[in-house]
């Protein structure tokens, strides 16, 4: 027998049972090349001809095992390309009716789009309430005010007709002689209004600096009422001491030097309460107190100096105005205008709910005694 038949029977004996064997992991295309010594190449991957017989046609009783799983990659370790098609993306829904189909670069534009500015978060309100002392402070200022005018109200003395002239300064001698009604009238007009205009004022700027942040009006409400009691406050502590000072002194006015005057009776308490001038310490302290109060909620505002001028205006046009009608001497309204200004600074300053940031009290020992010092930041 020929070497060529003894192949050939090889093939059709072994071949079938190998290549339909469920361990075998890939299909082997058997060479029938005349050099039978060469090791059989690996066939395609996904696909399994069987080898060529002698007349170069694959035998038709050589069965085929479709794969159930992938094949190995080779054994030099690359791991074939997958080579099956993407699938297609889904379909873009077309746009409604009547709109324009979006551009290429609508993110870009909205992602550059600046967006709007939050608005501004009010700050903390500066006023700080203390009912434990503000209520006492308010009380007894009350009970000064107008205890003092009720203990003085059926009160009368001799006039002074007979008072020296020559005692008075030379400033305040130019006043004796004035008698201007108008002014009188003048001045207590101005003085209410300086009493009504920081209550009004304040209420406007609350409600124009809550509009800066949405929901703020109700928290602008409480700021102003707040305002309100620092400011009753001021006015309380201001005409009790005032009083108290005019019963303590009871300095006669310039009008009772005169009988024959317009503005009062001479022989009345109310003509020898002279010193110092209820109306410039009352406008003086008030004014002062809505600019102070002013200033500290808009610190950096430049609408502070306008105001503290227009403030310090109205309360020196009262002051003035007092003098003119006769019923103050100059030292008079200079004392009522330091003391007013001095409260009307100092009580909202005390009212500041950093005050215990800007001050700090301390208590060191001397060879005398101990040594107390106080120390601020405005």
């Amino acid at each position: 027998m020929s070497r060529r038949l003894l192949s050939a029977l090889l093939v059709a004996l072994v071949a079938p049972p190998v290549a339909a064997h469920p361990l075998v992991p890939g299909r082997v295309a058997l060479s029938l090349a005349p050099d039978a010594s060469a090791p059989p190449a690996p066939a395609p991957l996904g696909a399994w001809a069987p080898p060529a017989g002698p007349s170069g046609h694959a035998p038709q009783d050589i069965p085929a095992k479709p794969a159930t799983s992938p094949a190995p990659g080779p054994p030099s370790g690359h791991v074939p390309a997958d080579i099956s098609p993407p699938s297609d993306p889904p379909p873009a829904e077309p746009p409604p009716a009547g709109t324009a189909p979006p551009s290429e670069h609508a993110s870009e534009d909205m992602s550059s789009a600046p967006s709007a500015p939050a608005p501004p978060a009010l700050p903390p309100h500066l006023m700080r309430i203390r009912p434990a002392i503000d209520v006492p402070v308010i009380g007894l200022g009350l009970v000064l005010w107008l205890g003092s005018d009720l203990a003085a109200k059926d009160s009368s003395w001799a006039g002074c007709a007979a008072c020296d002239r020559s005692r008075i300064n030379g400033l305040d001698r130019r006043v004796l002689g004035n008698d201007n009604l108008a002014a009188a009238h003048a001045s207590d007009a101005l003085l209410y209004t300086t009493i009504a205009a920081p209550l009004v004022a304040d209420l406007a700027d609350a409600l124009v600096t809550g509009r800066r942040a949405p929901g703020s009006y109700r928290r602008a409400a409480g700021g102003w009422a707040r305002d309100v009691v620092v400011l009753f406050e001021v006015l309380a502590v201001n005409v009790g001491l005032t009083n108290l000072v005019k019963y303590a002194v009871r300095r006669p006015r310039p009008y009772s030097y005169d009988e024959d005057n317009s503005l009062g009776d001479i022989h009345d308490e109310e003509a020898r309460l002279s010193f110092y001038s209820g109306h410039a310490s009352t406008a003086f302290a008030m004014m002062t107190a809505w600019a102070t109060i002013f200033t500290l909620r808009h610190s950096r505002a430049r609408a502070a100096v306008p105001v503290w001028l227009a403030a310090l205006g109205i309360a020196a046009t009262t002051a003035i105005l007092r003098v003119e009608a006769g019923k103050h001497f100059w030292t008079d309204v200079i004392a009522g205008s330091i003391a007013g200004t001095s409260i009307g600074v100092l009580v909202p300053t005390l009212h500041r709910s950093d005050l215990g940031k800007r001050l700090s009290f301390g208590l060191r020992p001397s060879p005398r005694g101990a040594l107390f010092s106080l120390t601020g930041r405005f």
